[in-house]
């Protein structure tokens, strides 16, 4: 009897460790590496500096009808604000990374929006005024 007892003891042990040891949240994983296909390249982009209203209604600079590179349009980013906010409506050649637009969240209010323009974007490391007035 006693090895019953003693058998059943070690049984509900043996579950009770394995149910908690079931219960922890898995060992963090590393985080992913990017693919080498999102890498950014480096560009010198001609165009003409342009304000823009976003859909929640913050400036953002633009260089339009742009030559050198596979867009039209590409939006503006840099370390501060006015260091474009100074070139509007002039010409001006940038250079700099170049990345496309992530995909609009399914939330995003422009996401059904077919006029909702999502230029590439350029992490402007430099900014030259070739002329004072954009044609």
């Amino acid at each position: 009897m006693l090895r019953y007892v003693t058998s059943t003891l070690a049984a509900c042990a043996f579950a009770g460790m394995v149910s908690v040891s079931a219960q922890q949240p898995p060992a963090p994983q590393p985080p992913a590496q990017q693919p080498q296909s999102e890498a950014t390249a480096k560009a010198t982009l001609t165009g003409c500096v342009m304000e823009a209203k976003t859909t929640d209604g913050t400036t953002a600079y633009v260089l339009d009808n742009t030559e050198g590179g596979s867009a039209k349009m590409y939006l503006l980013l840099g370390s501060s604000p006015t260091e474009f906010a100074t070139n509007v409506n002039k010409k001006v050649e940038v250079s700099g990374p170049v990345r496309e637009p992530s995909p609009p969240a399914a939330a995003d209010g422009a996401a059904a929006n077919p006029k909702v323009l999502r230029p590439p974007v350029v992490q402007v490391e430099s900014v030259k005024v070739v002329a004072d007035a954009c044609k």
